[in-house]
């Protein structure tokens, strides 16, 4: 039997400005359509929202609308999102970006007393058909049945599925005009910024209650929310956490609280290994990547993978 191939997002190492792009300036229907290997007669299946599996996700107490593409929509989504993330991205992006993580997006902001947090409320929901049009109108500079058509594919119920390859990549690009003006602005103000898909931080001696209500009024601008609960402004002698990493005048710490997910992961795996069982797989592919991902802040926890590991 035939092994069904899985798609991925693959740049083939190339990188080169939004102006290189395959999308910069397309305006034939015909040159879309052999970009994305599809043709005419498909076309209409990909502009419907048929071609996703929906469902509901529960984390954290929380629950997610989940909108998946699948099949030949799963495929054009990742071909377009492929081609998105080929585009050089500014520097203040640290999602999505090889080499940049949420801990550079952190370590930016090491040594800076003032530190603004925040997400954008709902990203991938409240980035709209009309938003990914314009990106496709105006910034890639398609023509307007182009884009039409690109923004149709790439939305769900009239704005960027949660998800897809593509949510990512299409949300911070169809969002580029807003993340740039703040940039701007924090430079102004000789503030730093990062970005990390819909979490904004800032850091600077001038960062204040009027630079806030500065950044609140940008984002409004676009349509988007400043999450009321997910914004910080902390202190000066304040610890801070940006991007699940704890910022303190000594450098880079882990959060307590994934402190406290490895200490229970590995007494549950102690416990299977007393009783002379073997862990389940599903407990050592969580601990091993909860060390792996966790040992980008403490390298200390390399060691203890490895001792893990050579224990199974």
């Amino acid at each position: 039997m035939k092994r069904k191939k899985n798609n991925k997002i693959n740049t083939n190492g190339k990188s080169y400005p939004l102006h290189d792009s395959p999308f910069y300036k397309l305006r034939s229907k015909k040159v879309l359509f052999s970009l994305l290997k599809t043709d005419k007669e498909k076309i209409a299946h990909l502009k419907s929202d048929q071609g996703y599996n929906t469902f509901t996700q529960k984390s954290n107490k929380k629950t997610r609308e989940i909108e998946h593409p699948v099949d030949a929509l799963d495929i054009a989504h990742t071909k377009i999102a492929s081609l998105l993330c080929r585009v050089t991205t500014p520097t203040y992006v640290h999602s999505g970006v090889k080499g940049r993580t949420h801990v550079t997006n952190a370590k930016e902001h090491l040594g800076k007393k003032r530190v603004l947090t925040t997400d954008i409320k709902s990203f991938y929901p409240s980035t709209t058909r009309q938003h990914v049009f314009k990106l496709f109108f105006n910034t890639f500079k398609c023509s307007p049945d182009v884009a039409d058509i690109l923004a149709d594919i790439c939305t769900f119920q009239g704005h960027v599925p949660t998800g897809s390859r593509l949510s990512m990549p299409i949300a911070l690009w169809a969002n580029i005009n807003m993340f740039d003006e703040l940039n701007v602005v924090s430079r102004k103000h000789d503030i730093t910024m990062t970005v990390y898909v819909d979490d904004i931080t800032f850091s600077g001696n001038l960062l204040n209650g009027r630079f806030k209500s500065l950044v609140k009024k940008i984002i409004s601008r676009y349509d988007h929310v400043m999450h009321p609960k997910k914004t910080v402004l902390y202190k000066d002698d304040e610890i801070k956490v940006i991007t699940g990493v704890v910022l303190d005048q000594d450098g880079i710490k882990i959060k307590n609280s994934q402190h406290k997910l490895i200490y229970q992961d590995i007494e549950q795996w102690k416990l299977f290994k007393g009783l002379a069982a073997l862990p389940p797989e599903s407990l050592n592919s969580r601990l091993m990547g909860r060390l792996h991902a966790l040992s980008v802040i403490n390298p200390r926890l390399k060691d203890k993978a490895r001792s893990i590991k050579n224990c199974m």
